[in-house]
């Protein structure tokens, strides 16, 4: 097979990017030319191409000369000439009878000026800057501008006139609601709104508007747009028809796990949407685990009160059985969170919790009350799969428990995770946490509330919770896990997307809980291993398999998780 050659060599053009660029337009050949004949012709070709390409940047005056090397190859022969320059800009407004002009910002959004160069890529930005600034300054309905570029060969200059055909000026009027949407408040979907009653009509705002409502648990697919002009009130406002179609009123969900640390275990919910006009949801849950059994109902409310805020209402009933302690607890919390910006969030909270807990320390009755404050930067490119991004999340518990014991506390943690492609099939996943426990030991705060370490959603090859600190447990008179004061973790994992259906991966985790509030570097383990991932088009099914780095007498050779989602 012949290898590729340049189309032609070029000579006479000193600046290197130029000459670069000019060489990717001319493009290559196969290979030799059969003879100077097709030497001559792939010459003439070249030139040709070159004279477009050459026009397209400026060149008006270039002067090109096709000819064959003295190897009998083709060659071009390019004198540039000066780089036309544009002496003047126009933009004028095709627009009907009573218009307004449209803004500066219009105006402004051109970008184009005398004393540029005269380029096609700079015209055709131009003209499609205008034409979008137009539609989203009250002309909506505006036509891809036309253009002119008259060309001075004299004195190497080019005036440009863009023509903008405006349409109509439309100011955005009250939404009118139809189709599934006719199940949600007025006074709700109008919240949700991205603009003020009389404003400009924007096609990014109706965008916006249809992909909020669309992000609604309770609606399926949406749309907004303007009504038709004879629809216009005699204030000159346009309505906005918005329609959509509602999702299924109600939800069934399950899930399944198992690994070697924490047994098996099955969830389920089912959920009722929007209860009250306002895409509200009410969530019933049970799950049944070999170390946990709960139910809980929970109330969500999105865009409550306020678009971007969203508040969260559970109870739950919950019976723990776990290494380290043993507890029955009834809890209630409320959580309102708001969203600055697509990736910044923060929310405030409280709850109570009342139980009676069996530990190394015996068995007691406390209730504690917290009010959670914490904080979000999601960047991540996806929830369930992340290929790029960071997600960074902050927060800090203070806490007052009564009861058997009366401790004042705060609780605080941070945890980030790093995701970066690879290509287009590996992925780089790294994660990190840190907590501690301040003004309080850990034997006196709630056993829920301390920090613990190993198991599958901690450090992987070792079982559930045994990266703890240990304290001699009154039910068997044996060391058993009793939770820490701090906490300090990492992951690093390698993910390989092989096929649409399955993937791998290798990871490697460490990590301990401390008994003191400074972190115990001292006593961080490590365990190491791969896993195997399957999309079934909703997310990985995961199954991993790890070992403990220098594993202690009392850890055993290997742990082994299933379930839904990534790791981290």
């Amino acid at each position: 097979m012949a290898l590729a050659e340049p189309l032609a060599r070029v000579d006479g053009i000193e600046n290197a990017r130029l000459r670069a660029d000019l060489a990717a337009a001319l493009g290559e050949a196969d290979g030799p030319a059969e003879d100077r004949w097709r030497a001559r012709e792939r010459a003439e070709t070249a030139a040709d191409r070159a004279r477009a390409f050459l026009r397209s940047q400026g060149y008006y005056a270039a002067r090109i000369d096709a000819r064959l090397d003295a190897d009998g190859r083709a060659l071009i022969r390019v004198r540039t000439g000066e780089r036309f320059l544009f002496d003047g800009v126009r933009v004028a407004f095709d627009q009907p009878d009573g218009a307004p002009e449209p803004v500066d910002a219009v105006q402004d959004a051109l970008a184009l000026s005398a004393g540029d160069p005269v380029t096609a890529r700079s015209v055709l930005d131009a003209r499609a800057r205008l034409t979008a600034a137009l539609q989203e300054n009250g002309f909506p309905e505006a036509q891809t501008a036309e253009y002119a570029v008259t060309v001075d060969h004299a004195d190497t200059t080019a005036d440009a006139v863009f023509t903008a055909t405006t349409g109509p000026f439309i100011l955005l009027g009250d939404g009118r609601f139809a189709g599934g949407l006719a199940e949600l408040r007025g006074d709700y979907i109008d919240r949700l709104a991205p603009y003020e009653l009389g404003d400009p009509a924007s096609v990014s705002a109706l965008n916006i508007y249809a992909s909020r409502l669309a992000a609604l648990d309770a609606v399926a697919v949406a749309d907004a747009r303007l009504a038709p002009v004879e629809e216009e009130g005699p204030d000159g406002l346009r309505p906005v028809d918005v329609r959509a179609e509602p999702a299924p009123r109600q939800r069934l969900t399950g899930a399944v796990s198992w690994s070697t640390d924490e047994g098996a275990g099955a969830r389920g919910s089912w959920a009722r949407r929007n209860l009250f006009g306002g895409a509200e949801r009410v969530t019933v849950s049970g799950q049944i685990a070999q170390l946990e059994r709960l139910a809980s109902v929970e109330f969500f409310a999105p865009h409550w009160a306020a678009y971007g805020q969203d508040l969260r209402l559970a109870a739950e009933l919950a019976q723990e059985r776990t290494d380290a302690f043993d507890q029955d607890v009834i809890r209630l919390d409320a959580e309102l969170t708001r969203r600055f910006s697509r990736k910044w969030s923060a929310s405030l909270g409280a709850g109570l919790h009342t139980g009676e807990i069996t530990d190394a320390q015996g068995t007691r009755t406390l209730t504690t009350l917290t009010v959670p404050v914490g904080a979000v930067y999601d960047g991540r490119d996806d929830v369930l799969d992340p290929r790029e991004g960071l997600y960074v999340d902050l927060e800090a518990v203070p806490g007052w428990s009564v009861g058997d014991a009366d401790v004042r506390f705060v609780r605080t943690a941070a945890g980030a995770r790093f995701y970066q492609a690879l290509g287009s099939e590996l992925t780089l996943a790294l994660r990190a946490k840190t907590g501690a426990v301040w003004g309080a030991s850990a034997d006196s705060i709630p056993a829920d509330l301390r920090f613990h370490a190993g198991g599958g959603g901690s450090v992987r090859g070792y079982g559930y919770q045994e990266l703890t600190p240990l304290q001699v447990s009154p039910r068997t008179g044996a060391l058993e896990p009793f939770g820490g004061r701090s906490l300090i973790e990492g992951s690093a994992e390698l993910r390989w997307r092989r096929s649409e259906r399955l993937g791998f991966a290798a990871f490697v985790d460490g990590g301990a809980a401390g008994p003191d509030i400074e972190p115990a570097f001292g006593e961080v383990r490590y365990g190491a291993g791969v896993g195997v991932r399957y999309y079934p088009g909703f997310g990985p099914i995961r199954l991993d398999i790890a070992t403990p780095i220098d594993p202690r007498p009392q850890d055993d050779s290997f742990q082994l998780y299933i379930s839904i989602g990534q790791a981290f």
